[in-house]
């Protein structure tokens, strides 16, 4: 992995480190995706959906349809290679108020993930230490004091972090999955392609939403480009990467569960993994279990702390924040954007209030990744000749897919949720004195944006 500063040497001022590649890519994707969703969210669908084939072939869907986002986004992010990921393509193409509602939404979001994550490890760890039952919030806040102290540092410790927790995960699952199929006997001698021949759409639509939630996360490098040290090559890789192995993970995780416990089996068990493991008896197995939630959350909760402040960097660069907002440290850390951030998820955790949150940013998010696409093809008119290292395949036809599947979602989600929708609308609404602060203030200053 080339170093674009020296060992030794003492980056600038109000510069980020690029020292980030495909490694680390992979990390920070299965990192973001894969937490707690996968332990608990097996049962939720197998209550839904009762039949092996459609199961797995729904996490097949959602890998499709992630991996046909992530090929116009990976275009947008090499074209655009700055830290802060989504906020900057919507920002180029249709200004500082969507720039912003994106933003926001961002920020929002994975400050409700990292709070979140933080709790459901202080939830698993009494597992491993029983006295740590009485001190939940303790540990939530404990572990993300650590995981903030870690990050604020620098990049190399955050980077370090986040590659050892997602990559012990990652090994861990895939081990799960090794001892689930070839030492436990299945429960029901079936082919995984059976499925029973009446479903209801219904039942369907709310195991692929929980499935969709499962990858959520899946373009978190884009919000890393300004620190990747070759990002028009890396990016794409790290970001197909991490699909990739994460929906072996997830397909194969699933398989694993529907084996050993069949359907009914998956869907009777709240936490699925504790009950294959429990075939084995004694200590040993629920250990394991333990040990890979916490990991597994934690990692999610590192990740979410490492992307969070960069979008409110990315904002301040911009001036729509204050320019405070902007210094970053000798070990390439934006430290009043960490502390921000440290401040608010650790309320949250604390309060347990990440469950508002994330009740108001579902409809955020589908209308987020909508403006994404939209922006994809307003820079592709506006700005033809803007250097695009990676290219979306199969142009236009598998670019404009999800175009009408965001598109739809957006409508979904806003018919289904009308306090969502209000709430879309009135964020959308208070960025414009912001937007228009903010320009006014470029305008007299004549400052350009930081790099």
């Amino acid at each position: 992995m080339s170093i674009a500063v020296a060992v030794g040497e003492v980056p600038p001022r109000h510069r980020l480190l690029k020292i980030l590649g495909v490694t680390f890519g992979i990390a920070v994707t299965i990192g973001q995706i894969i937490g707690s969703g996968i332990l608990r969210s097996p049962s939720i669908i197998a209550s839904e959906v009762q039949g092996v084939g459609l199961i797995i072939g729904l996490w097949i869907l959602g890998a499709i349809q992630v991996s046909l986002a992530a090929n116009l986004n990976a275009e947008l992010g090499t074209a655009l290679p700055r830290t802060g990921g989504e906020y900057n393509y919507v920002r180029r193409a249709m200004g500082d108020v969507f720039g912003l509602l994106v933003g926001w939404t961002c920020w929002l979001a994975n400050m409700a993930g990292a709070a979140a994550a933080s709790v459901s490890f202080a939830e698993f760890l009494p597992l491993l230490i029983p006295a740590a039952g009485a001190h939940k919030i303790a540990a939530a806040l404990a572990l993300q004091l650590a995981l903030y102290a870690a990050n604020i540092a620098g990049l190399r410790e955050g980077r370090a972090v986040q590659e050892l927790t997602s990559f012990v995960k990652a090994a861990m699952l895939f081990s799960f999955i090794l001892v689930a199929v070839l030492l436990v006997a299945p429960t029901e001698p079936r082919s995984v392609l059976s499925s029973p021949a009446v479903f209801k759409w219904a039942n369907i639509i709310l195991a692929y939403q929980l499935i969709m939630g499962a990858y959520a996360g899946w373009s978190t490098p884009l919000s890393f480009a300004g620190e990747n040290a070759d990002p028009g090559r890396t990016l794409p890789r790290a970001m197909f990467g991490g699909i990739a192995l994460t929906a072996f993970l997830y397909i194969g995780v699933n398989w694993a569960l529907l084996h050993a416990l069949s359907p009914a089996g998956v869907a009777a068990s709240s936490l699925p993994f504790s009950a294959v493991l429990s075939h084995f008896g004694g200590h040993i197995p629920a250990t394991l279990f333990a040990l890979t939630a916490l990991i597994t959350v934690a990692s999610c909760s590192n990740a979410c702390i490492m992307t969070a402040p960069r979008v409110l960097f990315a904002l301040a660069s911009d001036r729509l924040l204050p320019r405070a907002f902007v210094r970053v440290n000798a070990g390439g850390s934006p430290t009043i954007c960490y502390l921000m951030t440290a401040v608010l998820t650790l309320g949250l955790a604390a309060t347990g209030a990440f469950g508002l949150v994330f009740g108001l940013i579902g409809t955020l998010n589908a209308a987020s990744g909508f403006l994404v696409d939209i922006s994809y093809w307003v820079l592709r008119r506006k700005e033809p000749d803007l250097p695009r290292p990676y290219r979306a395949v199969g142009y236009p036809v598998l670019p404009a897919i999800p175009v009408l599947v965001d598109g739809t979602l957006v409508v979904l989600f806003t018919t289904a949720n009308y306090t969502g929708g209000l709430v879309a609308v009135g964020l959308a609404l208070l960025c414009i004195p912001f937007a228009l602060i903010a320009h006014r203030a470029r305008k007299l200053q004549g400052v350009a944006p930081v790099a």
